[in-house]
């Protein structure tokens, strides 16, 4: 099955408050993110690395989901102001005593909240059908998340860092083994940065 990392701990420079918390049809951000993404039949872990307003985003993934979803551990990234690529590491370093019970590790950005749960699933099947080592989602050739890599791929994915330009690193050494599955879906392209792309959002999310 899958482990999936959602790096939810930035600082949210270019938007007026934290974006993640940001209320998108009466529900944050964050909650939109997590409820598709453990939809998905082929995620079996859910690993929520916080920062910036660790309580508050903690809280709130608490509040919506309950106690009732055990696939979600919520960790602390005490180095989240050096970039997402700490959060990821701290993410994927926390799977490495049950790394065995998973043949891939998605990537998906805590503000990348317009996935329909089929597309987690679409992407899923096609990386482990094809036995490359990654897979990324993408909508009339432009890539964008998820990002499922190989378990195979731990000591890369434990090694990347903001200064060797974190997965895209990653990415670019298995180029060749690499999937890109294009899914008909702009959602996959869709994050939220400024308060400018809840227009885009809002025009091309089908969800």
């Amino acid at each position: 099955m899958i482990a999936c990392i959602i790096p939810a701990a930035g600082l949210s420079t270019r938007f007026p408050w934290n974006k993640l918390l940001y209320l998108f049809d009466g529900e944050p951000v964050i909650i939109r993110t997590v409820k598709n993404i453990s939809s998905s039949r082929y995620v079996s872990r859910i690993i929520i690395v916080t920062g910036h307003e660790s309580d508050k985003v903690s809280e709130t993934v608490k509040e919506f989901m309950g106690g009732s979803e055990k696939r979600i551990r919520i960790i602390y990234n005490s180095e989240y102001a050096r970039g997402m690529s700490t959060s990821i590491k701290k993410g994927v370093e926390s799977l490495q005593g049950e790394l065995h019970l998973f043949r891939g590790i998605m990537v998906n950005p805590g503000d990348v909240a317009w996935v329909h749960p089929g597309i987690y699933d679409y992407v899923s099947m096609r990386f482990l059908e094809s036995g490359k080592k990654i897979a990324v989602a993408s909508y009339r050739g432009r890539r964008g998340h998820p990002i499922v890599f190989s378990s195979d791929l731990f000591i890369d994915l434990t090694g990347i860092s903001e200064e060797s330009r974190g997965l895209k690193a990653v990415v670019e050494k298995y180029i060749s083994e690499t999937l890109v599955v294009e899914t008909g879906y702009p959602g996959v392209l869709l994050d939220l940065d400024t308060v400018l792309d809840l227009n885009r959002v809002k025009e091309y999310s089908w969800r």
